[in-house]
């Protein structure tokens, strides 16, 4: 069975690169993950079953699509998680770098 890809970019592409385990996270992020602030599977859950709140411009102008995104979805437990990434090339390939990682305040908007 071959997996499906997806050709477009935007949020269905984070989803599949984050389900496939095509990500890297920033130093930020492995510091909260070495803190036990939370488990790699609450960050992979919230962005695969997530929903995108906004999208910005990428001020380091290195992603593709020049874009951020902010997304919020239910961690293992179905807690709100809150994480901001984007797209980027690596060594040809497409990856998602998640810039930071938290769970979502409760007045978020």
């Amino acid at each position: 069975m071959t997996t499906r890809r997806t050709r477009s970019g935007g949020f269905p592409l984070v989803r599949e690169l984050v389900a496939n385990g095509r990500y890297l996270l920033t130093e930020k992020v492995y510091d909260l993950l070495s803190q036990g602030c939370f488990e790699l599977e609450d960050l992979e859950h919230s962005i695969v079953h997530g929903t995108v709140m906004k999208t910005e411009r990428d001020e380091l102008e290195n992603s593709i699509g020049n874009k951020k995104y902010t997304i919020i979805g239910p961690d293992i437990c179905g807690y709100p998680f809150y994480t901001v990434g984007k797209i980027q090339k690596l060594s040809g390939s497409r990856i998602y770098l998640v810039i930071t990682a938290h769970e979502a305040e409760a007045n978020y908007e």
